[in-house]
C-alpha cells in the first residue's frame, strides 16, 4: 500500500514539473513577442540636408585694393584762337634779306599761318629805321642798333622795342686775278690794320708789302701790281656799321676820319672808289672790276654763288688766328660777345656791339671777328592806325615769336647763326611787352 502512495506522489511531482515547464514556455513566448502596436506612419520629415559648411573661399586677406591716386592730368594750355587774316609790312637792312626770303614763305605757308601776309622791303638799315620812326611799317629792321639821335627822333610817348632776330658776318670780298691769270680764291689773309689802310687809301696796290707779308710765300709771289678799287654802300647800312666798327677798333686814324657809322665818311682812294646801293650794288661793282674789294655779308655771297668772280678773305682775330667765316666761328663769336649784359628789349641798345665785345678777347681763339646782330624794331604799344589794328598786332606778336623760337635753324646754310638761349630769353620777355591800344595781346 505504501509503495502505491510513493508511486502516486512521484507521478504528481512529475505532472507538476511538466506543467511548470509548459507554463514557463508559454510565459516566455508571450513576453518575447508582444502583440505589435502598429507603428504610426510618421509624416515624412525630409532628412534635413545639412547646410553645407561653406568651404571658405580664400579671399586673400582683402588686400585693400588701393584707390588709385589718379595721375593728375595737367590742365591743358588753351589752344590760342586762330589768327585773323592780316598783312604785315616791314622794311630795313639787307643783311637779313636772304633769311627773310626763307622765313616769310615758311611762316605764311600752309602749315603755319597761311592767312597772314608778310612783306619785307630790304632798303637798308637807315631806311628801315626811318620807315619805323615815321610809323609807315608794322616793323622796322636794322643791322645796327639805333643811335641816341634816332631814339630821340621817335614819336612822342612811344617806346621802341629792340628784338635781335639773327646774327651773321661781314667779310672782305674781292675780285683779283693773280699773275698766273687765275682768280685769287677764298682765303686771302687780312688784319684789321691792313684793311683799314686799304680803305683809308694808304695801301694802294695788291702787291703792297703789307699784304704780301700776311700770305703764304706762294700766294705772296703771285700778287699783282693791280690798283686796289675800294667799294662801299651808297645807302645807310648796318653792314657798313659792323665793318667800320671793326676798322675803327683796328685803326685810330680810321676811327677819327672815317668813323664807325651806317654812313661812314669813306675817302676816295687812288685806285678808285665806287659807292653802290645795297648788297647787290656792292657785289656788282666788285664782280665787274678786277682789283676791287668791299664789305659784303657772308649770306649774300652764299646765296649768290653764280657770281663766281667774287671771293672773300680771312680776318685775323685777337688770338692771332686767320679765320674764314663760317657758321661755327660766327656762332662762337656770338657766344663770346653776347653771353651776358644785354639790355632789356625796351631799353636803349646803342652801345651793343659784338665786334667791340670780342675785339680784344685773346682767349676766344676760334671766333670770326666781324659779326653783328640784326634787329627787328617794333613799338611796345600798337595803336590803331591805317596800318595797325587788333589783327595786325596779334600777327606781329605771333610772327616775331615764330622767328625767335621756330625759325632760327632755317638760315644756317646761308651763314646765319641760331640765337643762343640767353638772347632767346631776352626776346621772349620783350615780345610779351607788346600791347594793342594798351591791352596785352594774347
Amino acid at each position: 500500500m505504501k509503495s502505491t502512495y510513493v508511486i502516486i506522489a512521484a507521478i504528481v511531482v512529475i505532472v507538476i514539473i511538466i506543467g511548470g515547464v509548459f507554463a514557463y514556455i508559454s510565459f516566455s513566448s508571450s513576453a518575447t513577442t508582444p502583440t505589435p502596436t502598429p507603428s504610426p506612419t510618421a509624416s515624412t520629415t525630409a532628412t534635413p540636408t545639412a547646410t553645407p559648411t561653406a568651404t571658405p573661399v580664400t579671399t586673400a586677406a582683402p588686400t585693400a585694393t588701393p584707390i588709385p591716386t589718379s595721375t593728375p592730368v595737367p590742365t591743358p594750355t588753351p589752344t590760342p584762337a586762330p589768327l585773323a587774316a592780316a598783312t604785315l609790312n616791314g622794311e630795313g637792312g639787307t643783311l637779313i634779306a636772304p633769311l627773310m626770303s626763307v622765313w616769310i614763305p615758311d611762316y605764311t605757308g600752309p602749315t603755319v599761318e597761311p592767312q597772314i601776309t608778310v612783306n619785307y622791303n630790304p632798303q637798308g638799315s637807315g631806311a628801315g629805321i626811318t620807315a619805323f620812326t615815321q610809323q609807315v611799317v608794322n616793323f622796322g629792321e636794322s643791322d645796327a642798333p639805333m643811335t641816341a639821335t634816332q631814339y630821340g627822333n621817335l614819336p612822342s610817348g612811344t617806346t621802341a622795342l629792340t628784338i635781335p632776330i639773327s646774327a651773321s658776318a661781314v667779310v672782305p670780298a674781292y675780285n683779283l686775278k693773280l699773275l698766273n691769270g687765275s682768280a685769287c680764291q677764298n682765303g686771302l689773309n687780312f688784319t684789321g690794320a691792313v684793311l683799314a689802310n686799304i680803305f683809308l687809301g694808304t695801301i694802294t696796290t695788291w702787291n703792297d708789302s703789307a699784304i704780301q707779308a700776311l700770305q703764304s710765300p706762294t700766294i705772296a709771289a703771285q700778287l699783282p701790281n693791280t690798283p686796289i678799287i675800294t667799294v662801299h654802300r651808297s645807302d645807310s647800312s648796318g653792314t657798313m656799321f659792323a665793318f667800320s666798327d671793326f676798322l675803327s677798333q683796328a685803326s685810330s686814324t680810321f676811327s677819327t676820319t672815317v668813323t664807325k657809322s651806317t654812313t661812314p665818311n669813306w675817302p676816295t682812294t687812288s685806285g678808285g672808289t665806287i659807292a653802290a646801293p645795297k648788297n647787290a650794288g656792292v657785289a656788282g661793282a666788285i664782280s665787274g672790276n678786277n682789283g676791287a674789294i668791299g664789305p659784303l655779308e657772308i649770306a649774300y655771297i652764299l646765296e649768290n654763288t653764280g657770281q663766281t668772280s667774287i671771293y672773300y678773305g680771312t680776318i685775323q682775330n685777337a688770338a692771332g688766328n686767320y679765320i674764314l667765316a663760317n657758321v661755327s666761328n660766327i656762332a662762337a663769336a656770338l657766344s663770346a660777345g653776347a653771353s651776358s649784359g644785354l639790355p632789356a628789349g625796351s631799353a636803349t641798345w646803342t652801345s651793343v656791339s659784338i665786334v667791340d665785345n670780342i675785339y680784344g678777347n685773346t682767349t676766344a681763339s676760334n671766333v670770326y671777328p666781324v659779326v653783328t646782330l640784326t634787329y627787328m624794331l617794333v613799338y611796345q604799344n600798337q595803336v590803331p592806325s591805317s596800318i595797325t589794328n587788333a589783327a595786325t598786332a596779334a600777327a606781329l606778336v605771333n610772327f616775331a615769336s615764330w622767328i625767335v623760337n621756330s625759325g632760327q635753324n632755317l638760315g644756317t646754310g646761308l651763314g646765319y647763326v641760331p640765337l643762343p638761349a640767353n638772347i632767346v630769353a631776352v626776346d621772349n620777355a620783350t615780345i610779351k611787352l607788346i600791347t594793342y591800344n594798351g591791352s596785352p595781346i594774347s
